[in-house]
Parts: C-alpha cells; structure tokens; sequence
C-alpha cells in the first residue's frame, strides 16, 4: 500500500475465503448446465430447474471472479519491475520447508495480487524470532510493490471460513473436478489425487499473522524461538521516520495520558467515531436522537495515507455530507484549500487535533483528504492520526477484547533512524502517566525503527531463515499477512509465475492455467449438453409429429389440450 489512494482494508482477500470462491465457480457452471438440460428435458420446472435459476447470478458473480483474477496481471499501465526486489532464496536456508499443498494468494480490489506458496521458515523482526508459516510470493503484479520485499500486516486475523458441504469433504469419489473443489487453495494442487485415493482434502488454512507467531504461548524460547511476551505494539510517525514498539507501548514517546478504548470489531482496529469537526463546524450531524446511534466506525489503518470521510449522508444516518460540506468550506479547490483550519476527530468521548500541516502534504502539493467510495459506512483513519499520536494496539485478550490507545507523541521524541540494527530498548516505566481506571497499558520491550516516504507508506526491516536473509516490507495495520518475495522451490506447489526464479516440478506447474482448463471444460459441458438436449428435443419432436400424423390418418381427431389423445397415443 504505497499510493495516496488507499486500498480499504475491507476489500482484501485472503486464501482462505477467495479460493472456495475461485475453485466453486466451474462446479456453480456444470450444475447449471444439469439444470438447464433438465428443463429442456421435461418441459417443465422441476425442483432441480428451479434451483437452477437461483443459481445463475451466483455463478455469473463467480465467473467473474475467476476472470477478474485471470486478468488482474494487465491492470497497471507501470509494470511492477522483480529485478528491483531483494528475495527470499529458500535454499539457502537450513531450516526451511514448504508447507505441503498449501499455495498462496492475496488480492485486492484494485486487482493487485501476491501469489506463491506457503514455507516454514525462522522469521525475525527486532530481536524478536519465530519458526512460523508465511507466504513465500513468487509472482506480483502490481507497481505499488517496486523496490520493496513484501508486506508485513499487523493487522487482526482474518475469521476461518467456514467448513465445505459434507458432500465435498468426504473420501471417494472426490476425485478429479470434486476433489479439487473440496481441497479449496490448501489442497489445489493435490484434492483431486486425494479425493480420488479415498482420504478427505485437508481444508485451506490460513498463515498465522506474525504478531500471533511471536507471541504464541504454547512455544518457548529455543534455538528457533525467542518469544515476545505479550501481544501488543505501538506505532508512531513523523514526517520521514516512525517506530514499532514491540510488546506495548513506550512511556517516553508519550505526553501525558494515553486514552484508551476498546475495538468494537475483531476483524480490524474499529473504534466509535463519535463526531468530527473542522474549525468550529461540525461536519457529521446525525438525524437520530439517540446518542447510542450517533456514530459511525472509524478504522485505524496505516495502509490508509489520509483522512478519509463520508461523500455521502449515509442513508439518511447524517444530515449532509460530511466531505462536500467541507469541500465548500475549503473553496471546493483540494488542492489549494482557502482555510487552513485543524479537524478535531471524536473518538469514543475523546477529541484528537489533526491541524493543517498534517492533513496537508505539500510535497505532493495536495489535500490529503478524501471521500470513501460507496457502500463504506464510516471513516478511515490513516497515517495523518499516526504522524501526530501514538497508537497503540493491545491484543492480549483477543477475541475476546481489544483494546486502542492514543497519546499525544511527545515534541522531541524522535523515532529509531532508518534501517539499522536495532538493539532491544527497555521501556522508561517511571515516566508519564497510565490510563485511569485498573486497566494497565503494556510496556514496550523493544523499538522498531520504520522508514516512512514522502508520508505515504511505511518501511521496515523484516529478516527470514538460517542464516538470515534481510528483507525491507510495506508494514500495514489494515492487513494480517506476512510475505516476502521469493524464489520458487521444486518441492512446492506455488500459484502463478516464478518471476524471482527456480523452478517447480511438472506436478506442480502453473495452477492457474488448470483453473482456467476447469472453467473451459465446464462451459463446454455446459454447452455440450444443451446442445445434445436441443437435438433430442428436435428428434422428439419430430416423432411425436410423425405419431400425430399417423393417428389423424387413422381417422382420431386433434385437441388443444394439452393432455389430448394425441398425446396418450404417443405415451402407449
């Protein structure tokens, strides 16, 4: 996420919920194929014929899909450049292994997609190290990643999706088309060798968000492990540098108290904007009220360059826009506003400054402020809120509770410089102050140094696999995964081109191109069979014709009767 248009956390992918879709619209194609034999069949709606037509926009939606991925590699008029790109060699490390018959993918709305398989591997961020799962990407094709590595998301995890019907998951007869729609993208390379052997797929799981990794308690320290106690970080930014803050938050990166208030969302950073004004004008009046409905969601993403704000009332939620109200206000130029006027954001009671020179970049000579797109219920709040506070995220009760913090950040404090090898900084317990009630903010136990350019996206150093290899990623609060660029191993059933080089066995070769032969064979199918069913119609038709003629020379009389004799004569 390196453009000043942000990519909405709510439209991203993971491979556990887009690939059910990506393998299930070839099977929604065949069945409509039965479907519409059966009717030109009979002649009439069976209850199979009617659930055909329930079927059809579900299978259109999902044909879409699959051609949207199919074409997202031609999306971008600048071409994303591999050659740029530093990538993981898995070869070269000891403790490496792929992940069997796991492959990997993630895309966006704007067709930005990241596939490749799934390795095991050390991974190693401040001092902190894992043995853990990550997607190992061999093919991208979006310039949003030139000159970077990969993406790290802190973000929460995406929920599982839900189990496949009893009918795909059991052993026998899965085999071929059914066997690889019940192994989904964990089992796409082998479901249909292993529906056929009898043995159900293994469902498509998801890699554990590194966050999760550092600070699983099961896993102690070892050679592989050195665990981060608690499941919390803090981000902070200036113009040019920010700063992880592993385990909590720094007490010295704070002035005064750190407000504290709880997500109401477990699938991202989802607090309750409670209001947001510019200068003294409110710019969300609500129609309701009721002060339990007066307010919107507000996302806290770092993947998110600006403010971002309602263009619409929201279904009549508010009582004018909130960004053409501003937009007015500004003299409707964004890009030259006439007023140089402070937002003050509520959120959950509290009001947050973001003055002009942080909602104004003048290094790109624009408002970073924007309207969201249509459907989006409530704010974004990106690195304009990061530039000016610490954020801290606590997920040391999740899913039952998390909770955001937000402190004002400390003039002076500077942010670790770009790109060293940091060293684990205690944090200063005795300075500042905890948030009110018994509620008892995490300490940082270590500091990540962040390299933020031109105040659109963030840099940091991530390093896999034994001996280390360094890597520079996108970190991103919007998403959960880890994924660096990679070379292709042979043992690995990767999605996708090899654009880092290696090579991957003949069993394992270009899995989408099997997609699209699956999608090709169920339209032919699908047209094989209507076209059979048109000539047996014909041909019966004709018969009944020949019958109906032999009977009036026989002397019998017609009818317009649906059931006349006619039709019991060709019945007998």
């Amino acid at each position: 996420r390196v453009t000043q248009i942000p990519k909405f956390s709510g439209d991203r992918e993971s491979i556990a919920n887009s690939f059910p879709t990506y393998f299930a619209a070839p099977a929604h194609l065949f069945h409509l194929g039965i479907c519409v034999t059966r009717q030109l069949l009979t002649g009439r709606m069976s209850r199979d014929a009617r659930s055909c037509h329930a079927r059809q926009n579900s299978a259109l939606l999902l044909l879409s899909a699959v051609l949207c991925l199919v074409s997202s590699s031609h999306a971008f008029k600048i071409a994303f450049l591999p050659g740029n790109s530093t990538f993981y060699v898995p070869q070269n490390s000891k403790t490496f292994a792929p992940v069997p018959q796991q492959a990997f993918f993630l895309g966006y709305a704007d067709n930005t997609h990241l596939k490749g398989f799934q390795a095991r591997d050390v991974v190693q961020l401040g001092d902190y190290y894992t043995y853990t799962k990550f997607g190992a990407v061999t093919d991208c094709n979006s310039p949003d990643f030139n000159n970077v590595d990969g993406i790290l998301g802190f973000g929460l995890p995406v929920a599982a999706p839900p189990p496949p019907p009893p009918s795909m998951n059991q052993g026998g007869g899965n085999g071929g088309l059914g066997g690889i729609i019940g192994g989904g993208i964990g089992n796409a390379m082998g479901g249909g060798m292993g529906g056929a052997m009898g043995s159900p797929p293994p469902p498509p799981k998801l890699p554990k968000p590194l966050l999760f990794s550092l600070t699983d308690p099961i896993v102690k320290d070892n050679a592989n492990n050195r665990m981060l106690g608690k499941r919390a970080f803090a981000f902070l930014s200036t113009e040019d540098k920010a700063e992880v803050q592993l385990g909590g938050y720094d007490p010295a990166s704070v002035d005064g108290e750190m407000f504290v208030t709880p997500s109401i969302s477990m699938g991202d950073y989802t607090t309750v904007a409670m209001g947001l004004r510019y200068g003294k004008t409110n710019l969300m009046e609500f129609t309701s009220t009721n002060k339990r409905l007066a307010y919107v969601p507000a996302i806290m993403d770092s993947g998110t360059s600006c403010l971002v704000m309602p263009g619409s009332t929201l279904g009549g939620q508010l009582k004018k826009s909130p960004f053409d109200t501003w937009k007015a206000m500004i003299g409707g130029n964004t890009k030259k506003p006439s007023s140089k006027d402070s937002f003050f954001v509520n959120i959950g009671g509290a009001e947050f400054e973001i003055p002009y020179d942080t909602w104004y970049l003048p290094q790109s000579n624009q408002s970073c402020v924007q309207r969201t797109p249509p459907g989006f219920p409530g704010l974004l709040v990106g690195d304009v809120l990061f530039r000016r506070y610490v954020v801290m995220f606590d997920l040391t009760l999740f899913p039952q509770r998390v909770l955001i913090g937000i402190g004002k950040r400390k003039a002076g404090y500077e942010p670790g410089s770009p790109h060293p090898v940091v060293k684990k900084i205690p944090a200063v317990k005795t300075a500042g102050k905890g948030p009110k009630a018994q509620y008892h903010a995490p300490l940082a136990t270590d500091t990540i140094p962040i390299w933020n350019q031109l105040e659109t996206q963030y840099f940091i150093n991530v390093s896999v696999g034994t001996p280390r290899q360094q890597f520079t990623v996108i970190f991103d609060t919007g998403s959960s995964v880890f994924g660096v660029f990679s070379r292709c191993d042979p043992h690995a059933p990767v999605l996708g081109e090899c654009m880092f080089g290696g090579a991957v066995k003949t069993p394992h070769v270009s899995l989408m191109n099997g997609v699209i032969m699956v999608v090709s064979v169920a339209f032919g199918l699908c047209l094989a069979g209507v076209g059979v069913t048109l000539w047996f119609r014909s041909r019966h038709n004709k018969d009944e014709q020949e019958r109906l003629q032999e009977y009036k020379r026989l002397g019998g009389k017609s009818s317009n009767s649906g059931y006349g004799p006619e039709r019991l004569y060709g019945a007998v």
